[in-house]
C-alpha cells in the first residue's frame, strides 16, 4: 500500500486489506449490517464466511452498509520459510520505547523468547488468531531461530535462560498440510479429531529444542506457548522428551472445558484426550523422578454452557486437587465464531442454545470453578471488577500455587 500511494497507483486489490465501494464488485456478499442488526442471527453465517474465506486465501467479501458496500480482499499470502528467516534477521531491539519512564513487568518474558511458529490450525471458536495469522502455519527454519540464540545471549541481562520458543501453538512449529488446504472444508485441523492430512513434525520440534539447549551461555529452555496436548498424544516419544526435558516445573494446558457438546462448540478436542495426557505426563514424572504439575486453563459461561454444566466440569478439576485460578470467563470478542453464538444465540448448527449473558449468569458460573465461592466484588481499590467476574487476586501470582493437587 505504501508503494502504491507512493507511486500513485490505485491502492485497490491489494491482499490483505479492506475498503469502501460504491458497488459489490465481484464480492460474495455477506448479509448486510441491517440485516444483522435486525436478525441477530445471522451474524454467524457472515462469520462462517469470513472464516472459510481466510482459510481459502481466494475471493473477495462484499458487505452492504447503508449505500455503500465494505470489499474485503483475499488475505495477504503464508509467509514462507525463508520469508521468516529474513523478517526475524531485521535489527530489532527488544526494549521498551523510550518513551516508558517504567519498567514493562511483560518485557521480560517476552525478550528473553523466540518466535519460531506463526498460523494455527486449531480454529477454536473463541480465538481470533486464524484469522489474522491464518490457519496455515509457516514455520522459521532451526538455523534461523539458533542465530536468534546466539544473538540473545549477548544482551545485557541475559540470565541464561530462554523463556519459551513457540508461537501460538508450540508443538506445530514445523507441521504442515499435505495437500496444502486444497478442497478443505474442515473448519479446523485439529478438531473433533486431528486431520490425516496434518504432517506433524514434533520429534523435529524436540530436536530443536535440544539444539537450543546446546547453544553456548545457554542453561536453561522452557515452553511458555500454547500447547496442544491432543498432537502431543500422537508421538510419545515427544511427550518423554518434553516431559522430562523442558518442563521448567509446571506446563499449562488448555482443556477449556470437560462437558462433551460445550467442548465441540468451541472446536475442541474430547476431554478424554486432556485425561490420557495427564496419565502420561505423572508417568514420566515419576520415571525420572520429577515433582512437575500441568496449569490447565478453563473457561466458564461460554456459548451453550449451562450451569449444570459448569459445575459438572468444576466439579472434575477439583475433585483433581486443583483450585482454578488460571481461568477466564467467557468474553465476546470481534470476530470470532464464539461471538457471533453469543449475539445469535444459536450453535454451530444454527439451532438455539442457551447463553449466559447477565451479569448475574456469567459470575455464577464462574464462582463454581473456585469451589461455589463468588470473587469479592470489589478490587484493592475499593471498585467493582470487570463484568466478567474476574477474581481479584492475580492468577499469576496463585499459578504455582494452584498447580499443586491439594493433599488430602
Amino acid at each position: 500500500m505504501a508503494q502504491a500511494l507512493a507511486e500513485g497507483k490505485p491502492t485497490t486489490g491489494i491482499p490483505g486489506t479492506v475498503r469502501l465501494s460504491a458497488t459489490a464488485e465481484d464480492g460474495e456478499l455477506l448479509p448486510s449490517y441491517e440485516e444483522i442488526q435486525a436478525d441477530h442471527k445471522l451474524l454467524l453465517p457472515a462469520t462462517l464466511a469470513v472464516e472459510a474465506a481466510v482459510h481459502r486465501r481466494t475471493g473477495r467479501l462484499a458487505q452492504a452498509h447503508g449505500n455503500r458496500y465494505v470489499i474485503s480482499e483475499p488475505p495477504s499470502p503464508i509467509l514462507t520459510t525463508a520469508e521468516l528467516d529474513a523478517l526475524y534477521r531485521l535489527p530489532f531491539r527488544r526494549e521498551q520505547h523510550p518513551s516508558y519512564r517504567e519498567p514493562i513487568p511483560a518485557l521480560d518474558m517476552v525478550k528473553w523468547s523466540v518466535t519460531a511458529v506463526r498460523g494455527c490450525g486449531g480454529g477454536c471458536s473463541f480465538c481470533s488468531l486464524a484469522l489474522h495469522q491464518g490457519r496455515h502455519l509457516a514455520s522459521r527454519s532451526q538455523e534461523s531461530i539458533l542465530e536468534e540464540v546466539r544473538e540473545l545471549t549477548r544482551l545485557p541481562g541475559w540470565k541464561g535462560t530462554i523463556s519459551d520458543i513457540g508461537g501460538p501453538t508450540a508443538n506445530l512449529w514445523g507441521a504442515h498440510c499435505r495437500i496444502d488446504g486444497q478442497g478443505c472444508r474442515r473448519q479446523s485441523c485439529l478438531s473433533p479429531a486431528i486431520c490425516p492430512q496434518l504432517q506433524l513434525a514434533q520429534k523435529q520440534y524436540l530436536d530443536l529444542l535440544r539444539a537450543v539447549k546446546r547453544v553456548p551461555g545457554v542453561r536453561h529452555v522452557g515452553i511458555g506457548s500454547g500447547l496442544r496436548h491432543d498432537a502431543a498424544l500422537k508421538e510419545p516419544e515427544f511427550i518423554e522428551g518434553l516431559v522430562s526435558e523442558f518442563v521448567s516445573g509446571q506446563l499449562k494446558l488448555a482443556p477449556e472445558h470437560s462437558i462433551p457438546k460445550v467442548l465441540s462448540l468451541m472446536r475442541k478436542s474430547d476431554f478424554s484426550c486432556f485425561e490420557r495426557f495427564l496419565e502420561k505426563f505423572r508417568a514420566v514424572n515419576q520415571r525420572h523422578g520429577l515433582e512437575q504439575y500441568v496449569t490447565p486453563y478453563v473457561m466458564s459461561a461460554f456459548p451453550g454452557c449451562t450451569a449444570e454444566d459448569m459445575r459438572k466440569s468444576a466439579e472434575w478439576f477439583l475433585h483433581q486437587g486443583w483450585h482454578l485460578r488460571q481461568s477466564q470467563c467467557f468474553i465476546p470478542t470481534p470476530g470470532t465464531v464464539a461471538t457471533a453464538m453469543f449475539f445469535g444465540h444459536i450453535g454451530l448448527d444454527g439451532k438455539p442454545i442457551y447463553v449466559a449473558t447477565s451479569d448475574r449468569e456469567r459470575e455464577d458460573q464462574h464462582a463454581l470453578l473456585f469451589g461455589g465461592q463468588r470473587p469479592h466484588p470489589k478490587g484493592r481499590d475499593g471498585r467493582r471488577e470487570g463484568r466478567e467476574g474476574r477474581a481479584s487476586m492475580s492468577s499469576v501470582a496463585l499459578a504455582k500455587e494452584d498447580a499443586r493437587p491439594r493433599r488430602p
